[in-house]
């Protein structure tokens, strides 16, 4: 059995790599938004701008189920539990 600073900890790398995926998707919409505003390739543009939608929607994907489970967590352990 972890203990709970490990089990929040779990929760806490899962809400990194939420982060993680929205900014990387933000930054490749910004350079389809800046590959379009070039004026070249906009079939690659339209690649990049649907990439970028798809990496967003997986990190608020994932910043959901992280609220989910630490409410989920907090409900049982206590809202302080495993805090460091």
């Amino acid at each position: 059995m972890t203990s709970l600073i490990q089990q929040r900890m779990a929760l806490e790398r899962t809400r990194t790599a939420a982060i993680a995926w929205t900014l990387f998707g933000g930054f490749c919409g910004v350079l389809g938004i800046a590959t379009l505003l070039v004026g070249t390739e906009p079939t690659r543009v339209a690649i990049i701008v649907a990439v970028a939608g798809v990496l967003i929607a997986v990190g608020l994907v994932k910043m959901k189920r992280y609220r989910q489970a630490i409410t989920a967590f907090s409900a049982e352990n206590g809202p302080d539990a495993g805090k460091r």
